[in-house]
């Protein structure tokens, strides 16, 4: 059964002048959309294709049912009457057949008839309806008689945006709005008759939206939007479409433009916004969006809107609308968003400078010729201020004023202060100067990593991640913790992002998009390549039809049929599920009677986003001995001081972390060395500047050694044997690798290994030295097995501090070509 529009008659608008932006907006309309959407100038009606891969939806599980489905298998109609059945879901497809309402008019079943069916159960039209019931004949046996003849076409309905046929001769209106209308004179609601045709909605049917009566501007602009979003794969729901179009009927509007949406449903007021914006793009360009005091950034290839109306001074508002053009262009990355908020940082910090200007010149700054170093000592005692009352942090103190002295610099650079130009007469000294910047507050980049206890409770609860959201964010995540690239770079991954190197370890291919460096190669572990792997083949099963080239690792859940648009940001749903994790019990440094300790405190949950997991991963592997130079290459950082920010710590958390470590040291023969007195915790700290070098497994506390920079020993690498030796617990991990080369040696060496005797004999590591590493190890983890659970986690929290603050791991050196230590999280798969 199939159901049809009738030709009609060209649709009535209201009067309307030809203007050339709906000529504009009419050019811009694509051909082949028109044609997907059955779309007739004369009908003005669009109807949702079936087979499409955006606006096609799933059809009601009933049979003869044409609604689409809205729960599961059903319509809101079925489904209402499946739950009331209490049947078995099965039972009710076999058994139930739909019940015909409001699904639109269909054409009579004799042969050429014209006038529509009086019910789709019915099948014939009135006239036909009544001879059939005057013979009283089945209806296969009355469309067999041999005397039949089709009716003509009676026309169309009197209310305006129908397009449905009248129904009877005597009437003016289709059969659905011959029951509006007498209801309403039932009623008592109907008023002006002639009103009610112009402005009430037509008959819903699904999949059918009536643009009948509305003006050709409006038309315009609301198919370009339909288009527009179509293009984007974003669903467009016809319900919502079909009450704009009724709602903007109502109000007589002639374009969009003029729609003020406040009163509306979210969906709607969305949905019309989206449509303002793309339609206002059509024929802008740069040069005209730059007339403007809202930027839209699409214009200029970024996105977002970039607003200078905070500016108050039009003079300087028209200089910074200069310097934003300049700096967009210059802006060459992908990341369009991060171009948006690193502009749009700039211009708040400049509006702060308009905003003291404002308040404290009587003629608020407006004429800048009258302007000078006072009005900078004003903008920098403002910034104070508002940082005092908590407004602004210290480092957007520090930011802003280095902003506005970059964009003041520009404008004079750029002879923006030139006879004719906006700034015509600034005066020189007002500038900010290098001794105008405040001082930047102590680095806090470094910390940022998180703690091993919450990655350990974090690696535990991904399942939760997945069942909150989808199984792309968990998988991304992980990536995120195993790879340490930024959110970004994970979150858009390509489908084929894997690869090996020549000697068949894995590595991803990323782009590095903050640094515009496409194609970077990172070495990963197997078990993160065979999650990637298993991802490509869930995005490959769901997106068969898809080239290779063109999917996503991540694809989106939303407005993506065809598996090429990436997962947008995942910080919000990570954020729920970190704060409905339980509590973090971390070792914290605290002060306790004025001296310093360490306890089992909650960790701030409001530090662990999905940046952090960048800085863990240049902790973990500066902890595992990674060369600074090489982490570097992993981090994909240009500046060696860009890595070293991600994990060092301060000063603060090393004293801290020394005066625990130092209470467990020992000497050569792995007697415990007590610290008692604080004057010597005091001058430890001394000692570990200037008066002790490291060395393999520990340091040297020999003068002429420690002078020559660890360079002046005759018993080098033999450590272990020296009175002036020192380790503590924060070596173990070295000793334990020291013990394990010893023992491999020997066994190498006693082997069948080709070496005269005396080479043998000099290589071969002696028992006393194997013996004096056995002993230390076993004295180091003695002392620790003796300490409370409480203790231990200060320890090893102190450990990890103390480590990741030394600059060099002295020892052999690593071969040529060793692979990078693994150090990837441990968790269930």
């Amino acid at each position: 059964m199939t159901m049809t529009l009738t030709a009609l008659a060209p649709a009535a608008v209201p009067a309307e002048k030809d203007d050339g932006r709906t000529k504009e907006i009419l050019g811009a309309l694509d051909p082949d959309f028109l044609a997907s959407v059955q779309w007739d100038w004369d009908l003005r009606v669009i109807l949702f294709p079936a087979e499409h891969l955006v606006l096609s939806r799933t059809r009601c599980g009933i049979a003869d049912c044409l609604h689409p489905a809205k729960h599961g298998r059903f319509c809101s109609g079925c489904h209402r009457r499946w739950r009331e059945s209490e049947m078995e879901m099965e039972d009710f497809i076999a058994s139930v057949r739909r019940s015909w309402r409001c699904v639109g008019q269909f054409p009579c079943q004799v042969p050429d008839c014209e006038r529509p069916r009086r019910t789709v159960k019915c099948g014939l039209c009135d006239a036909h309806f009544a001879q059939q019931a005057v013979r009283k004949l089945s209806l296969e046996e009355f469309l067999r008689l041999p005397d039949l003849y089709p009716m003509r076409r009676i026309g169309p309905c009197a209310v305006l945006a129908c397009y449905r046929d009248r129904s009877s001769p005597r009437g003016v209106y289709c059969r659905a709005h011959a029951h509006r209308v007498g209801e309403a004179r039932r009623l008592g609601t109907l008023g002006d008759e002639l009103h009610w045709r112009r402005t009430d909605s037509a008959i819903p049917v699904s999949g059918q939206v009536s643009l009948r009566w509305l003006p050709l501007r409006l038309v315009s602009e609301i198919l370009y939007g339909f288009q527009l979003r179509t293009a984007h794969s974003v669903r467009t729901v016809d319900q919502t479409l079909r009450r704009i179009c009724d709602r903007a009927r109502m109000l007589g509007l002639t374009t969009l433009q003029d729609w003020k949406v406040e009163d509306l449903h979210q969906t709607e007021r969305a949905m019309i916004r989206a449509f303002q914006k793309v339609v206002s793009r059509i024929g802008a360009t740069p040069e005209t969006e730059r007339r403007k005091d809202v930027w839209d950034l699409a214009i200029f290839g970024h996105s977002g809107i970039l607003p200078f109306t905070e500016i108050r001074q039009p003079a300087f508002r028209e200089a910074v609308k200069l310097w934003a053009a300049n700096e967009l262009g210059r802006r060459r990355g992908t990341r369009t968003h991060a171009v948006h908020s690193t502009v749009q940082s700039y211009l708040r910090g400049f509006a702060l400078l308009s905003e003291s200007l404002w308040l404290q010149r009587d003629n608020h700054g407006l004429d800048h010729t009258r302007l000078g170093r006072a009005d900078i000592v004003d903008f920098s005692n403002r910034l104070g201020f508002l940082l005092q009352e908590g407004t602004i942090s210290a480092w957007l103190r520090h930011g802003y004023t280095r902003q506005s002295r970059q964009i003041l610099n520009w404008i004079r650079t750029s002879g923006t202060t030139r006879p004719g130009q906006p700034l015509d007469g600034l005066p020189g000294d007002f500038a900010i100067t290098p001794e105008d910047l405040p001082d930047l507050p102590e680095d806090t980049e470094a910390g940022k990593d998180l703690p091993d206890e919450v990655m350990r409770q974090l690696c535990a609860n991904l399942d939760l991640l997945e069942q909150s959201s989808t199984r792309e964010t968990r998988v991304c995540v992980e990536l995120l913790i195993d790879t340490g690239r930024r959110p970004d770079e994970a979150a858009t991954l390509p489908w084929n992002c894997l690869a090996k190197d020549p000697d068949g370890t894995p590595v991803l291919l990323y782009n590095n998009y903050k640094a515009n460096r496409p194609q970077r190669r990172l070495p990963i572990a197997k078990e993160t390549a065979a999650l990637i792997t298993a991802q490509q083949e869930r995005v490959r099963g769901k997106f068969p039809n898809t080239p290779v080239a063109e999917l996503v690792l991540f694809p989106s859940t939303r407005a993506n049929p065809e598996g090429r648009k990436p997962i947008g940001n995942i910080a919000d749903v990570h954020r729920n599920l970190v704060d409905d994790l339980p509590e973090f019990l971390v070792p914290i440094g605290v002060h306790e009677n004025g001296q310093p300790t360490i306890k089992m405190l909650a960790f701030d949950k409001s530090l662990i986003y999905p940046y952090t997991y960048r800085h863990t991963y240049a902790q973990r592997h500066a902890d595992a001995g990674v060369a600074p130079d090489v982490l570097k290459v992993l981090m994909d950082h240009r500046l060696l001081s860009t890595t070293q920010g991600y994990y060092r710590v301060t000063e603060d958390r090393r004293r801290a972390a020394v005066e625990r470590v130092i209470a467990m040291q020992f000497d050569r023969h792995g007697n415990r060395v007590w610290r008692k007195a604080q004057g010597l915790l005091e001058s430890e700290h001394v000692r570990r500047a200037i008066g002790e070098v490291a060395v393999p497994y520990g340091v040297c506390q020999e003068s002429s050694n420690v002078a020559a920079g660890g360079q002046s020993c005759p018993i080098r690498f033999r450590c272990v044997g020296c009175d002036h030796f020192r380790t503590d617990v924060s070596y173990l991990p070295d000793l334990q690798a020291h013990l394990s080369d010893l023992l491999r040696s020997c066994e190498r060496l006693r082997s069948a290994f080709d070496a005269d005797d005396w080479a043998r004999s000099e290589a071969m590591p002696s028992e006393q030295e194997i013996n004096r590493v056995k002993r230390l190890i076993e004295r180091v983890k003695g002392d620790l097995d003796d300490l409370s659970v409480e203790e231990r986690a200060q320890i090893e929290d102190a450990v990890a501090n103390v480590r990741r603050g030394r600059p060099v791991t002295l020892g052999m050196p690593r071969r040529i070509g060793q692979p990078l230590p693994d150090v990837r999280p441990r968790r269930s798969a």
